[in-house]
């Protein structure tokens, strides 16, 4: 057996916090609770908020404290901003002391903050000034902390140092542990065994008991070329003892990191202290054969195996035929002109148009035309490479496309369209108008999708459509309930299974058209295209648009040559299911972030779009399963940033100021979402519903 190194800290989080945190990511859905700690995601963004993956690593200095020989020990730790996304990052530049190089610091990292995870022993005359810098580079961003003797800096790594008397100042001493391994060398792919002996002092207590709050231990790699896998990651410490499995899945020396806790470090949310847990380390060399992997160079990539499915998959819906937009990409002779276009618009995510950051808050959509990343790189070889065609048996089977797909949501059952086009000017100021239509509905019909398009894009800034209904109920405006909006780029909305909108017989719809003039004299007879349910269905839930921005009005401002932020409120009154998330801003909008403030003031978000254009107004629905349920009571929070500087190169004119208005060289901080609004029981049943679901599905 190997003799271990043994340090101290606070528990070492893996595999266990990943649980955690899946668990927290279902409450904070379903609005009762919330992840714990707010993360910064670059120094420089105006929002902070949660990233499942994609942030870097900030190292940190915790303090020193004293050896008996007078040497120093100098302790660090780390800040990973992601909640699931663990980081490797080797020795060598991007992991690096100065001076020094190896001083023994981690190359594998967990997700949050971990504290006191090593120690550098440095001379007794090493100098309260000098500095000691840990450097960290994560996708070409480098972070640094450099760490000094300043007496600000000394800490207690011996004992507690709250909670002591002065009869009994070292009211909790760490525990005494140690590692022992089966065998100090193990084959990849073969199970080794891992055993912790432990002592403590007993302390702390359980709250409103006498007895001790028990040792847990909790495993991590420490170093190591490749993946280990812990038969239990964390568990507790029984009569002195707890034994686990480890498996390895590379060849190479790994360093194995056991966090021995008393109770009083992390599992008491102990952040602010540096005792009392202990870190015990072991060495294991793993040999044997690394897992096959292909030698061969990897396959060109052809536009007939590769790209045409994930054409025919996200883009062709729209880039075919007869549609508005500017190529048709159904076949090798179309796409080619475009190959070095496409390569630009798909590597910067402009295209498809997706524009929410994936790594924050809800990930499943069920409109999700975004690419994943193993697509964007085949794209961007398949350009690079000379955008090859490749063996056209290789094409998946042509798409066929008919009338009724330029409607997004597929074939309608009902095309209502203003009664008369409207002649917009060649030149001259924005123009806002009214036109009607009937429905020709003579019964009542439940809505499960709609859509509106404009007859000529190029004048139409946004539509809004209302329901005029016949014998509506006392109080109801006279120029009707809003039904759907369109803004450019918007697909329309599809419902949630089992949730509609009632139309009733007899309707007839105000088209509220926003104009403006690009030019040359043009007509427009915009339309609103509806799939209804089955007659004989009316489905259980009903859903409302609604809409809420910053108020008043006038607090909107975006001064030139700057980035700035403004936040919006909505108090859900009732119990509520958010369906969809569709932010609205004008030519500086840079992005919109929606949080819900929950009813223990922690926050949780929802989505968040860090990189909006103005060109496609994207209501991204949430899928069934993930739809935000939130009591009543919750604040619905939208945090809008508005860039007026070069860097944006969609705004007019860097140097004027903006505020509120229907312009687009004004602008807007306006959310629209999708409501269902929930009895209590109701909600609570849907809660508890989907809590088996994930839990079962999951854990």
């Amino acid at each position: 057996m190997r003799k271990p190194k043994t340090r101290r800290r606070k528990p070492y989080n893996t595999t266990e916090r990943n649980l955690h945190m899946r668990r927290a990511a279902f409450v904070a859905l379903v609005g009762t609770s919330a992840f714990l700690i707010a993360v910064t995601a670059q120094a420089q963004s105006p929002v902070s908020t949660r990233h499942w993956s994609g942030q870097g690593i900030a190292p940190v200095y915790e303090g020193f404290d004293i050896n008996p020989d007078g040497t120093f020990n100098m302790w660090f730790g780390y800040m990973n901003r992601n909640f699931e996304e663990e980081i490797d990052v080797p020795l060598g530049p991007d992991n690096r002391f100065e001076p020094g190089g190896d001083r023994g610091q981690p190359t594998h990292f967990s997700t949050r903050r971990h504290k006191d995870v090593f120690k550098v022993v440095v001379p007794k005359d090493f100098g309260a000034s000098t500095r000691l810098v840990w450097s960290i580079t994560v996708r070409g961003r480098t972070e640094s902390v450099a760490g000094t003797l300043n007496r600000v800096w000394q800490i207690d790594r011996l004992r507690t140092t709250r909670g002591g008397n002065s009869e009994n100042i070292n009211s909790n001493t760490p525990p005494v542990a140690q590692v022992a391994v089966d065998a100090s060398t193990v084959s990849v792919g073969r199970a080794i065994a891992l055993h912790v002996s432990a002592t403590d002092d007993g302390l702390p207590k359980k709250r409103r008991a006498q007895e001790p709050a028990g040792m847990t231990v909790e495993w991590a790699k420490y170093r190591g070329p490749g993946k280990v896998a812990f038969t239990t990651v964390k568990q507790p410490v029984v009569d002195g003892q707890a034994t686990t499995t480890a498996t390895f899945g590379e060849p190479g020396e790994y360093t194995l990191l056991a966090v021995v806790d008393d109770g009083s470090g992390e599992s008491a949310g102990n952040f602010g202290y540096h005792c009392c847990w202990t870190d015990v380390q072991t060495t294991v060399r793993v040999t044997g054969p690394a897992p096959a992997r292909t030698t061969e160079a990897a396959a060109a990539v052809t536009f007939a195996k590769d790209i045409a499915p994930i054409f025919q998959a996200k883009c062709t819906r729209c880039h075919h035929a007869g549609t508005a937009a500017p190529m048709s990409l159904t076949t090798y002779q179309e796409t080619r002109p475009w190959a070095r276009s496409i390569r630009q618009r798909v590597a910067s995510r402009e295209m498809p148009p997706w524009h929410l950051d994936k790594t924050v808050g809800i990930r499943k959509y069920k409109n999700d035309l975004s690419l994943t990343d193993e697509e964007i790189e085949k794209v961007v070889q398949w350009a690079d490479a000379g955008a090859p065609a490749g063996n056209l048996a290789d094409m998946p089977r042509p798409q066929h496309f008919g009338p009724e797909d330029v409607w997004h949501i597929g074939k309608p059952d009902l095309v209502v369209k203003m009664d008369r086009p409207h002649k917009m000017y060649a030149t001259g100021p924005d123009w806002w108008i009214d036109y009607f239509a009937d429905t020709g509905l003579t019964e009542d019909r439940w809505i499960k999708a709609m859509e509106i398009r404009p007859g000529t894009r190029r004048i139409v800034h946004h539509v809004v459509t209302y329901a005029i209904e016949p014998d509506a109920p006392a109080g109801t405006p006279e120029t009707g309930v809003q039904l759907h909006e369109y803004a450019v780029g918007k697909y329309g909305d599809t419902f949630n299974e089992n949730t509609g909108r009632l139309l009733k017989a007899g309707t007839r719809i105000r088209f509220d058209m926003h104009y403006f003039a690009v030019g040359e004299e043009l007509l427009d007879q915009s339309e609103i295209a509806f799939i209804f349910y089955p007659k004989d269905v009316k489905p259980k839930y009903e859903v409302r648009s609604l809409s809420f921005r910053n108020i008043p009005n006038d607090e909107l401002e975006v001064p030139p040559n700057a980035v700035v932020r403004h936040d919006g409120y909505l108090r859900l009154t009732r119990p509520a299911r958010i369906d969809a998330f569709q932010p609205h801003m004008h030519m500086r909008g840079r992005g919109m972030t929606l949080e819900a403030i929950n009813l223990d003031n922690t926050v949780s978000v929802l989505s968040s779009v860090d990189h909006f254009d103005f060109n496609w107004h994207v209501s991204y629905l949430y899928a069934d399963d993930v739809a935000p349920l939130l009591p009543a009571g919750t604040v619905l929070h939208i945090i809008g940033i508005h860039d007026n500087t070069s860097a944006n190169r969609r705004n007019p004119d860097p140097a004027m100021w903006a505020g509120f208005g229907e312009r687009s060289v004004d602008d807007m901080l306006q959310l629209w979402i999708n409501v269902v609004y929930l009895d209590e029981a109701e909600f609570n049943r849907l809660v508890e519903q989907r809590k088996s679901r994930i839990l079962n599905s999951e854990f």
